[in-house]
């Protein structure tokens, strides 16, 4: 019994210094990273099936206003995408779409299909694993629409966001999944701090000491609230955030503001 209240406390605290009823004026705060919808590579269950009443029990509970959803793996993307725009129809005001995109199974028909699912369904960005190609560069700076890129080594960013300077690019983790390659954070830092189109997301980061650093040095204008749900429990990726112990206004950028001014107009 001492556990469970103790927890509802701590969830109880945690929502309310969210929604802002500590005295502070109210926040929105946007989830710039989780995924959503049916895998067909099932050999985990975070390439199977994300469960969207996962993500909205605990957008609730920790006081997320919109979280950005898109695809888990697939070989392509192109009913992946149908299927992200089809549930935030179904939840208005909760979730923004991003499309998913493989640069070698769809190569030569993703600027066709991007145009589409940012034109007719309503997609707002897209979420990479892969390096990006010049058929996806181009059409990304038409629609003018950021890149969530998780990328295999950090370096691959020199690659792009000096080529493509009108790219807006998110680096997912800070440039580390889980920390795993903590040197990568260093990295991370340095390319955004080079590259201003280049901008750090904070999800499944362990060392927390790196997300103190990141703000230190670039500021809270280049920071992004991600928490890659609905595995990684976004109530505590949230926590992560608030233990920084940011000046309001700069928290409120980096919660939700910074992602805002980063995703097309209207999409919030």
């Amino acid at each position: 019994m001492k556990v469970e209240l103790s927890r509802r406390k701590w969830l109880a605290m945690a929502a309310a210094a969210a929604r802002g009823l500590t005295g502070q004026p109210r926040q929105l705060v946007i989830d710039a990273h989780c995924h959503a919808g049916l895998g067909q590579t099932m050999n985990a269950p975070y390439t199977t099936r994300n469960n969207v009443d996962v993500t909205l029990r605990h957008m609730e509970e920790a006081g997320i206003d919109r979280t950005v959803i898109f695809p888990i793996i697939n070989p392509t993307y192109e009913k992946a995408n149908q299927e992200i725009a089809e549930i935030c129809g179904r939840y208005p005001g909760k979730f923004i779409g991003f499309a998913k995109h493989d640069p070698e199974t769809e190569q030569g028909r993703i600027a066709s299909m991007l145009r589409r699912e940012v034109g007719s369904l309503g997609l707002k960005g897209l979420k990479l694993h892969k390096l990006p190609t010049r058929e996806i560069l181009d059409a990304v700076a038409e629609l003018n629409i950021p890149i969530l890129y998780h990328a295999k080594q950090v370096s691959m960013f020199y690659m792009i966001a000096e080529e493509y300077p009108r790219v807006t690019f998110i680096m997912a983790h800070l440039g580390s999944f889980q920390s795993r390659e903590w040197a990568w954070h260093y990295e991370a830092i340095a390319i955004a701090k080079r590259y201003s189109n280049v901008y750090l997301e904070t999800s499944a980061v362990v060392a927390q000491r790196f997300l103190e650093m990141a703000v230190k040095e670039l500021g809270a204008d280049r920071i992004v609230f991600g928490t890659d749900g609905p595995d990684s429990d976004s109530r505590l990726e949230l926590y992560k955030i608030k233990l920084l112990r940011l000046p309001f206004a700069d928290e409120a950028k980096v919660l939700g503001g910074n992602i805002q001014r980063l995703l097309p107009k209207g999409s919030v």
